[in-house]
């Protein structure tokens, strides 16, 4: 069984994800962001490799639309 690692919302930000709490959870009710775990009364987290790949994610899109742009200016 592989480590699983839960990140509290003020860790968010040490894996790339440095935006605020109103933003993410319009993220995540657009289905944009990976879903919260409720591990207490009044306490969630994410799950680590859950934001490590949304992070990466954003990455690869970001890298799609730069190689696209960079092709459609050759172009013209």
């Amino acid at each position: 069984m592989s480590a699983r690692k839960l990140l509290l919302f003020p860790e968010l930000s040490d894996h790339g994800v440095p935006s605020g709490r109103r933003y993410i959870d319009r993220l995540e009710a657009e289905g944009k962001f990976p879903r919260r775990v409720p591990i207490g009364a009044k306490r969630v987290g994410w799950v680590a490799a859950e934001i490590e790949g949304w992070v990466s994610a954003a990455i690869a899109r970001r890298s799609r639309n730069v190689a696209t742009q960079v092709a459609v200016d050759s172009v013209a």
